[in-house]
This record gives structure tokens, C-alpha cells and sequence, in this order.
């Protein structure tokens, strides 16, 4: 019998292992179950992963589809896959910087909170089928519109999350810091600074995630590439299988960035009791 506070078996590090593995492959295989069953029952509007699979086949490297429409001169959908990536990795960058640099200032000067904290209240609680047409409108559908809107928003997610953060340090900390002598910059450096780092990256991953929804937003309502754009181009034409192909190509990029942005802020939390991420 484990005695709590042991090392772990390699029995037991070996079915943790495979928990992680059979776990996420289960429920993998159960959503491409519930997509067959719906696939079989509604054929019309419900294309198969078979036939999403080919059509991702056929179409990702090089597109004579795409060609024949003149669209992106046939380079597939790589191509715009490319763009959309880059314009939520920009805009999330920008807005993370801004967010988290904004909120976390507000912390040794209240005053800044006070102006901001009803601006970003509303504008956060805006939505955004209201807000994207007006960004359209002021910008253009040049590429930077989109990055801007991604970019806007992510600050008022980040800037939300680092005060959230920054009011829930514990006292503790605080108090043992002045105890050693510490003053208002190192309380800050020192204190306030790495212990929101944590709930500053469980942010970071909700605004990540959002920010995908955001750009293909964007370029539905208005682009020259990008994922969105086909999506919009299919659907004007009831090309269902490759609706649902861009979709999916999105969710899987979407699922990459993240996993490789938390592999990279667990580097950030070690110091924690678990050392790992939200």
C-alpha cells in the first residue's frame, strides 16, 4: 500500500502514462463516432471525416479547385492557413503586451485603474459581431485591421486577468516582503509580478483561444485570405465538405499553438507547488 508522500511506483508512473494517452484518445475516438453517427443520419449537410480528410488531402498543398476559381493562384490551403496564423499570433502578442503591461502598472497606480476599469468593462462586455464591422470600416480589409481587432481585445482580456491577479496575491506575501525591507519597486518585482504569472497564463490561453474565433470573424466579414475567407467563398457556393475542412484545419492549428505556448510557460511556473500551467 502507497503511503501518501512516497515516491510514485513505476507501476504507478506507468498507468498515469497510459491514462494520459487513453483518456484524450477516447474521447477523440467518441466526438469521430458522434461525426459518423451524424454523418449517416443527415449525409446531405453532415459531410463524413473520410470525405474531410480527402478533401484536405487534395487541397492542402496545392489546390487546383482553388485555381480553377481564381483563388490564391492554387497554392492550397496552406496559404491562407498561413495568413490567419500570423495575424492572431501578432495580435495576441500586442495585446498580451498592452493587457498585462497596462493592468500590471495599475497596481502602484491606482489611478490608472480607476480611469480604465470602466472602459474596459464595457468594451469588454461589447459583442463582437458589433464591434468587428466598425474595425472593417475604420481600417480597411487589409490584414492589420484584423490584427488590430485581435489585438484590442486580447488587451482587454489580458488587462482584466492581470488585475484579477494581482487582487488575489496573498497578503502573506506581501507582508513578509515588507517585514525584509522591501520597498513599493521590489514588492513589485519581486512579489506582485511572479505570482500572478500563473493565473496570467490560464488568461493568456483563454484570450489564445478566443483570438482564432476572432480572426475568422474578421475575415468573414471582410478579407482577401485567410481560413475565414475561404469559409466565407465556401459557403456562398454550398461547399460543405470544405467548410467543414477549414473548420477543422483551424481547431487543429488552434490546438498546436496552444499546446506549444504551454509547453513554453511551464519553464514560467516551476517555482509553483505543482509547476504546472492553468
Amino acid at each position: 500500500m502507497t503511503v501518501t508522500g512516497d515516491p510514485p511506483t513505476a507501476r504507478t508512473v506507468t498507468l498515469r502514462g497510459l491514462a494520459a494517452v487513453v483518456l484524450p484518445a477516447s474521447g477523440l475516438l467518441l466526438a469521430v463516432g458522434a461525426w459518423w453517427l451524424m454523418a449517416l443520419h443527415d449525409p446531405i449537410t453532415v459531410p463524413t471525416p473520410d470525405a474531410v480528410l480527402q478533401n484536405l488531402r487534395g487541397n492542402f498543398f496545392t489546390s487546383p479547385y482553388l485555381e480553377a476559381h481564381g483563388l490564391n493562384a492554387g497554392k492550397g490551403y496552406w496559404y491562407d492557413l498561413l495568413y490567419t496564423v500570423q495575424n492572431v499570433l501578432l495580435g495576441v502578442a500586442l495585446g498580451t503586451c498592452l493587457g498585462v503591461g497596462i493592468g500590471l502598472i495599475s497596481i502602484p497606480f491606482p489611478a490608472v485603474s480607476d480611469v480604465l476599469n470602466p472602459l474596459f468593462a464595457t468594451f469588454g462586455a461589447a459583442p463582437i459581431f458589433v464591434a468587428a464591422p466598425f474595425f472593417l470600416i475604420w481600417f480597411g480589409i487589409v490584414s492589420s485591421a484584423q490584427v488590430i481587432m485581435v489585438a484590442f481585445y486580447t488587451t482587454v482580456l489580458m488587462y482584466i486577468f492581470s488585475r484579477r491577479a494581482a487582487e488575489n496575491v496573498s497578503r502573506e506575501y506581501l507582508e513578509a516582503a515588507s517585514s525584509f525591507g522591501a520597498n513599493g519597486r521590489q514588492v513589485f518585482w519581486r512579489v506582485y509580478l511572479p505570482a500572478t504569472i500563473p493565473e496570467l497564463i490560464g488568461g493568456f490561453r483563454i484570450a489564445l483561444a478566443g483570438a482564432w474565433g476572432l480572426e475568422a470573424i474578421a475575415e468573414l466579414l471582410g478579407a482577401q485570405r485567410g481560413i475565414g475567407f475561404l469559409i466565407n467563398y465556401y459557403s456562398e457556393v454550398y461547399g460543405l465538405v470544405g467548410m467543414l475542412t477549414l473548420t477543422f484545419l483551424l481547431g487543429c492549428a488552434a490546438i498546436v499553438c496552444d499546446a506549444i505556448a504551454m509547453f513554453g510557460a511551464r519553464s514560467l511556473v516551476r517555482w509553483t507547488a505543482t509547476g504546472k500551467v492553468a
